[in-house]
């Protein structure tokens, strides 16, 4: 089984066709599809369904691409250890839950970047279930999440904390009656979520509707503009209550403090630009 072949279907399952795994890949087409057959011949199984509009894994083809993506992984960690010298250089892809990208990681990024210019370093972000995801798959070294790190094949350590705050629109209605309308939320799991939900249920508040926005800066537009309340970091819209837009209540110890985790996958090779970055990360304090 070669690794040339592990990468072309690899690129298929991603793509979901041959022709978008063979623009990924800068080859053309015929040579994934014969990559692709190879393989299916000296494994004895079919790996694709193949559709009018696309390929889909089969139930061995979805094993198959686990095993893939660690042998791939694998093989670049052998590379990376083998040429590693003492300077820090190459890539270095990591996730980050919306607001924490937004608000907490500028000035960390910032720092990363002018001690380290020779890494190529990108940022992406997600739900915390989409990272966890993400670095199972070896899509990320590493990410900043709020949810889902107690997984198997995950390893975390704590980042920082941040404050949680209750968000509500200015103006003189009562904040109990305003929780009873309506609550803006992160789609589940969501440790802010979790922690909304605990103060509600403390206050007997039951809201007639739960609305779903998908970033920070959306909820707190929404609250701005009347339509309910909401807890966030405090670091997320302590802008917006300078502005005057919304009003914020603090919570009892019990609710307020909330950790970020940054999850690795257990047993992947540390890369040092990955060490860098956590050693900066240490030192930065960043809450």
């Amino acid at each position: 089984m070669e690794i040339t072949h592990l990468k072309m279907f690899q690129a298929v399952a991603e793509a979901g066709s041959v022709s978008g795994a063979a623009e990924r890949l800068h080859c053309v087409q015929s040579n994934v599809t014969s990559r692709i057959k190879n393989l299916e011949k000296e494994l004895e199984t079919l790996l694709f369904h193949r559709k009018s509009r696309g390929m889909i894994l089969t139930p061995a083809g979805h094993v198959l691409l686990d095993y893939a993506r660690q042998i791939i992984h694998l093989e670049k960690d052998a590379k990376q250890v083998l040429l590693d010298d003492d300077l820090v250089q190459g890539p270095l892809l990591i996730g980050a839950f919306e607001s924490i990208a937004a608000i907490r990681l500028p000035k960390l990024l910032a720092r990363y970047h002018m001690q380290y210019p020779q890494v190529e370093l990108s940022l992406i972000t997600g739900t915390s279930t989409e990272l966890n995801k993400k670095v199972l798959d070896y899509e990320v070294e590493g990410a900043f999440v709020t949810d889902g790190y107690r997984t198997p094949g995950i390893q975390w350590s704590e980042a920082f904390y941040e404050e949680l705050v209750i968000v509500s629109p200015t103006g003189n209605d009562r904040l109990l009656d305003a929780a009873q309308k309506s609550i803006l939320v992160f789609p589940r799991p969501c440790a802010y979520r979790e922690r909304l939900e605990q103060w509600l249920q403390a206050n007997g508040l039951a809201p007639r509707r739960q609305i779903e926005l998908g970033s920070s800066d959306g909820i707190v537009k929404c609250i701005s503009a009347g339509m309910g309340i909401s807890i966030l970091p405090f670091s997320t819209v302590e802008s917006a209550v300078k502005q005057g837009v919304v009003s914020i209540q603090r919570l009892d110890s019990s609710l307020a403090s909330v950790p970020i985790m940054f999850v690795r996958r257990k047993g992947a090779h540390e890369s040092k630009p990955l060490s860098a970055f956590l050693d900066l990360v240490s030192q930065s304090h960043i809450n």
